[in-house]
C-alpha cells in the first residue's frame, strides 16, 4: 500500500499487525510514524506503550509484542534497520512464524532506511501476513502542497508559486526542504508571508537548479557566470558527466519546445507537456527563444557526442564539459 492508504487506516483506527515502512522518503516515513504514535498511544502513556528496537533478537521483538498495553488499547513496537531487510542476514524462523500471530493489541513496525531487500524472507513474510507501506518521492504537486502546509504549521503563509520556486530551487527531498523551510521562517521573522525574494536570497540550490541557471547564463552569453556556476558545482563534488546529462536534458526540453512551436501547439499546452513547474516552463520558453531550432539541435548533438567520447575513452572526463560548453557558446556567436 502507499502512504495515503496507510494514513487512512490510521485515521480510521484500523491499524494492526505487522508493517514494513519501505522507500526513499525518510522524512515522510518519520511523519507517518509520528502520526501513528499520536493516534494509538494515549498522551502521557507513550513511553509505557512503545518499544524502539535497533537490530533486536527475535525473542526481544516477540516479548515486546506480547506485552499487554498499559491503560491503552495498543502497544507500538518499532524495529529499526533489521539486517534481514538490508540484505546483510536472514531472519530466523521464530520471527517469521510469529508475524502471522501478532496480537491485535500490538502494532509492529519494521522501519527500513531506503529500499528494503524484497528478495529476503522477512520482506515477503511481512507482505504476506501484514503490509508493505511504500514511501516514494512526492510528486511535484504533492511537494508544493507539503511546503505550504509545513509553512502554515510554523505560522507562515506561502503561495503556491513560492512553494513551486522553493521546490525547484532545493529539490523534492522533504528532509532538505524542511531545513530550508526552517531557515526561511527564521529569516521572515515577524513577517507573515514568505516571499520569492526570500527563497532567491538564502535557499540552498540543488545541482538541477544550478544547471538551469547555468543554461540561463549560456543563453544570455554570460560566459563568466556560466563557468563560475560550473566551478561551484564541481567544487561541491558534482560529477562532470552528471552535470552534462542534466545539460543535455535541458537542451532536449528546449528542442521539444521548438518542435511544438513549429507545430503551432498553444503555449499552455507546451507548458503542460514539458512536465515541469509553471514558472520553470516560462523560463524554459525564454531560454528556447534565444536559439534557433537548428542551434538547439546542435547543442543536443554536442552534449551527446561529448558523453559518447568520454564513455568510449576517446576523451578525458577532465575538461570535457568545459569544452562542450565552449562549443555551445560558439553557436550563439555564429
Amino acid at each position: 500500500m502507499d502512504r495515503k492508504e496507510f494514513n487512512q487506516l490510521v485515521k480510521a483506527g484500523k491499524v494492526q499487525g505487522a508493517y514494513l515502512f519501505d522507500g526513499p522518503e525518510e522524512n515522510i516515513k518519520a511523519a507517518a510514524l509520528a502520526a501513528l504514535r499520536k493516534a494509538i498511544l494515549p498522551e502521557g502513556m507513550e513511553e509505557l506503550n512503545e518499544s524502539l528496537m535497533d537490530n533486536p533478537a527475535s525473542d526481544a521483538v516477540i516479548a515486546a509484542c506480547e506485552t499487554l498495553p498499559f491503560l491503552a488499547d495498543k502497544r507500538l513496537v518499532v524495529v529499526r534497520e533489521h539486517p534481514a531487510l538490508a540484505g546483510r542476514a536472514d531472519a530466523d524462523e521464530k520471527l517469521l512464524s510469529y508475524l502471522a500471530q501478532v496480537p491485535d493489541s500490538c502494532v509492529l513496525i519494521f522501519l527500513a532506511r531506503g529500499k528494503a531487500d524484497a528478495r529476503k524472507k522477512l520482506y515477503t513474510t511481512i507482505k504476506k501476513h501484514g503490509a508493505i507501506v511504500t514511501f516514494t518521492p512526492l510528486t511535484d504537486a504533492e511537494v508544493e502542497q507539503w511546503i505550504v502546509r509545513t509553512f502554515q504549521s510554523l505560522g507562515k503563509g506561502c503561495s503556491q508559486h513560492v512553494a513551486s520556486v522553493l521546490a525547484f530551487t532545493v529539490g523534492s527531498d522533504t528532509a532538505l526542504l524542511r531545513t530550508e523551510i526552517d531557515k526561511l521562517a527564521a529569516l521572515a521573522g515577524d513577517r507573515d508571508e514568505i516571499l520569492e525574494s526570500d527563497v532567491q536570497a538564502v535557499a540552498t540550490r540543488s545541482v538541477e537548479c544550478t544547471v538551469f541557471e547555468m543554461v540561463d547564463a549560456v543563453v544570455a552569453g554570460q560566459e563568466g557566470k556560466a563557468f563560475a556556476l560550473l566551478r561551484d558545482m564541481l567544487t561541491t563534488g558534482s560529477d562532470r558527466l552528471g552535470i552534462l546529462a542534466m545539460l543535455l536534458r535541458q537542451f532536449r526540453l528546449m528542442q521539444h519546445i521548438k518542435i511544438m512551436q513549429y507545430e503551432k501547439v498553444p503555449v499552455p499546452a507546451i507548458k503542460q507537456k514539458l512536465g515541469v513547474a509553471p514558472f520553470a516552463a516560462d523560463r524554459m520558453l525564454r531560454q528556447a527563444a534565444g536559439y534557433s531550432g537548428g542551434q538547439v539541435k546542435q547543442a543536443v548533438d554536442i552534449c551527446l557526442q561529448t558523453e559518447y567520447r568520454v564513455k568510449s575513452g576517446q576523451m578525458n572526463q577532465e575538461g570535457s564539459l568545459e569544452a562542450a560548453m565552449l562549443q555551445i557558446f560558439a553557436l550563439r556567436r555564429r
